[in-house]
């Protein structure tokens, strides 16, 4: 073989290799942006809810220190209320002073309207956590088939393609250069070694992943 055959076929080996590493590389890929196109998915789905969801964190903060300032006021500012009533009906002022009264109730029902309102707050936050799960729920069994769809794309090149296509070229490699037949002085080209040791062995991370994917659920 002359030099100029040597380096092309050299040539040719780096480039497979690095193809070969390219793949790698592009599932890791489509990994990372099947990944992200969950997860904005989701993100964005979510985003009104979690804005309701501050806002009523929020005002429940809010509402929260207005009751006890006003729980904590409301005693001095009912006995003022009252002895205001009480000047005005001395004064003969009747409907002033109950108009003072009146007030004087709504202020002590204040912190009780303020519970209740909480309460409203609270039971509309978990509806917010129920919806963000069905939404959850939603955005991975839309986004699931696509994730199939890529893996059975990605199992037919590796396993139909490559490893099928391989082993089918290695019998008609040996039919073709005669070199199948077993006698005294030849052995067969093939062996089971040329087969088995294509893909990784059993003590590597692969053979661990392969024999999770289709040991386990068959």
């Amino acid at each position: 073989m002359s030099q100029a055959n040597v380096e092309q076929q050299e040539g040719q080996d780096t480039e497979i290799h690095a193809r070969a590493e390219r793949l790698s590389a592009t599932f890791q890929e489509i990994f990372t942006m099947l990944i992200e196109r969950r997860d904005t998915a989701y993100e964005e789905a979510i985003a009104p809810l979690d804005a309701e969801r501050r806002a009523l964190a929020k005002e429940y903060s809010t509402i929260e220190k207005a009751a006890q300032r006003l729980r904590e006021l409301l005693p001095a500012k009912e006995r003022v209320t009252r002895r205001e009533a009480d000047e005005l009906l001395l004064e003969g002022k009747r409907e002033e002073a109950e108009a003072k009264l009146r007030e004087a109730q709504q202020a002590a029902e204040a912190p009780a309207a303020m519970v209740v309102r909480q309460q409203e707050i609270l039971a509309r936050v978990h509806e917010i956590d129920d919806e963000k799960k069905a939404i959850a729920k939603q955005v991975f069994e839309e986004w699931y088939p696509k994730c199939q769809k890529v893996i059975r794309a990605g199992e037919h090149g590796f396993f139909v393609v490559l490893l099928g296509g391989l082993e089918q070229s290695f019998y008609q490699y040996q039919a073709s250069t005669g070199t199948g037949m077993s006698d005294n002085r030849h052995r067969p080209l093939l062996h089971q070694g040329h087969f088995s040791g294509l893909t990784a062995d059993e003590r590597s991370p692969e053979w661990e992943a392969g024999s999770h994917w289709y040991g386990v659920r068959r």
